[in-house]
This record gives C-alpha cells, sequence and structure tokens, in this order.
C-alpha cells in the first residue's frame, strides 16, 4: 500500500507510523479490492504491497494463483514478509519493471501517486495484462486539501528547505479522473473510475499532523534538519490545528477523497 519514492529519489519509509491510522488506510484498500471481478487469475501482483494485507488476503482468495506482493521500501517488506504467507516478496521500481508474463490481476493502492510519469506508466500496466486481465488502483486525491495545501504554503513562505525540496512538496502527485479515462480507454474492454470522500475520524493529539507523518510529509520530515524542521512543524502544527479544530467529544473530522480505477483489458 505504500511504495518509497518520490521522481528518482528514495524516500525511507516508517512503516509504525504508517500503520497508526492503519484501519483509515486499509478502507479504502478493501474497498477497490472487492471490486476486482476476476474468477479465476493465475498471475496476481500486489504492487506497493506496504505491510501485505491485501497480498495476504489475494493468496486467500485465489488459492491456485501464484501472488507478488511487491514494494520499493525494504521496511515494508520486512513487515509484510514478517507474517506468514505463500505471498512472493519482491522489492522492485515500478518505472523500471516489467513482468515476465502478462498478468491476470495488477493491483495498486496507494503507490503510484509517488511515481512520476503516469501518461506512461498507466498504459504500459494494461499492456502487462493477460486478456480480460484487471488494472485497479487507488491514490489519495489530498493535494488540494488544507493538510496539503497548508504544508506546501508554510514551506514556501517560510523559506524552509531547498528549492528542491519545495517543488517535490509542491508536485501534483495525481491528474484529474477524466484525464485518466482518456489515457485507458483506448486500452480497455471496460473502465470504472469513481471518487470517495472519506470523513475519518481520528483522535489523539495533533491528529492530523500525525496522519500526513505516515505518507505526504515524508519528503519534509527527511529533508529538513533538526532544527529547521521542528520550527517548521511548530508553524505548520497551529496552521493544522486551525483548519482542522477538535469537535465537542475531542475528536477531529479529517476529511479525505480518493480516486479508484478498475480497467479490464481487451481480450
Amino acid at each position: 500500500m505504500a511504495a518509497a519514492m518520490e521522481g528518482g529519489r528514495r524516500v525511507a519509509w516508517d512503516p509504525d507510523q504508517y500503520h497508526r491510522y492503519g484501519d483509515h488506510r486499509l478502507r479504502p484498500a478493501l474497498e477497490l479490492f472487492a471490486r476486482v471481478d476476476h474468477p479465476s487469475p493465475k498471475q496476481v501482483h500486489d504492487l506497493g504491497c506496504g505491510g501485505g494485507e491485501i497480498a495476504r488476503l489475494m493468496a486467500e482468495r485465489w488459492p491456485e494463483a501464484s501472488v507478488v506482493g511487491s514494494d520499493y521500501s525494504n521496511a515494508m517488506l520486512e513487515k509484510a514478509s514478517a507474517v506468514p504467507s505463500r505471498v512472493d516478496w519482491q522489492q522492485l521500481d515500478v518505472r523500471a519493471w516489467a513482468p515476465s508474463e502478462p498478468l491476470d490481476v495488477i493491483y495498486s493502492n496507494a503507490m503510484l501517486q509517488w511515481v512520476d510519469g503516469h501518461s506512461e506508466i498507466f498504459p504500459k500496466l494494461m499492456r502487462s495484462l493477460a486478456p480480460r486481465g484487471l488494472l485497479a488502483v487507488q491514490m489519495p486525491l489530498s493535494w488540494g486539501e488544507p493538510s496539503h495545501r497548508l504544508m506546501r504554503e508554510t514551506l514556501e513562505e517560510g523559506g524552509f528547505g531547498s528549492s528542491e525540496l519545495r517543488r517535490t512538496v509542491a508536485r501534483k502527485w495525481v491528474a484529474e479522473a477524466h484525464e485518466y479515462y482518456d489515457l485507458l480507454r483506448p486500452l480497455a474492454a471496460s473502465l470504472d473510475i469513481w471518487e470517495t470522500r472519506y470523513h475519518q475520524v481520528l483522535t489523539g493529539e495533533d491528529p492530523v499532523l500525525e496522519w500526513v507523518k505516515g505518507t505526504g510529509l515524508r519528503p519534509v520530515l527527511e529533508g529538513l534538519a533538526q532544527d529547521e524542521l521542528s520550527r517548521f512543524l511548530d508553524i505548520y502544527r497551529a496552521r493544522l490545528a486551525e483548519a482542522y479544530p477538535k469537535r465537542p467529544g475531542g475528536e477531529t473530522l479529517y476529511p479525505f477523497p480518493r480516486l479508484f480505477i478498475v480497467a479490464r483489458a481487451r481480450g
């Protein structure tokens, strides 16, 4: 569920931080998996498998299939492989990856937003499918949300980090839904694209900050020196608290939109 790459730069992941709100992160993965309608796949790949939850479900759902769970992050793969299963765990870079044989299912949850070049990668994934195979993708649409807008504004206004870091964080990582439709429709027998906005209920101190620490804030956490990072977090934390106030019961509502794509190959 998480790759570890931003452009050409490796991003280190903290699996424990990423899974701090595991139920919220797992829900869209399960909802995407429920829409994967293939009766008897033989070759299945979970691309960006993270902690391996869905890859293990794939192995249970399709006992005759060969199931690969891959990720760019060795830390995530270590967490995934710590749970016994028959999944083949692999470390790979999706930009250079080409399967050795056509795949019946390519599933990718919350990973492809970390990789540039969607106009090349998505058609490549479709062409990697066997006839009537399925590509199933989910990506967060958080770029325009207050949490991520304030992240960019705080970096820019405070002059924090390098210009390269600010460009990295400013990159709009997911295109509009119609762009993926136009990109995939010529290659697909059928194509389903939808968006879901989750009103996530978070608890604890600074819960939105803790959420983004597990994903979108990773380049900032790694890219700033400790004293600069402390100053950035002080400002960013206060802005998040204002944008996402606690409810009367102490919880915080964090709206979070996601884009889902399920495309079936021609056959």
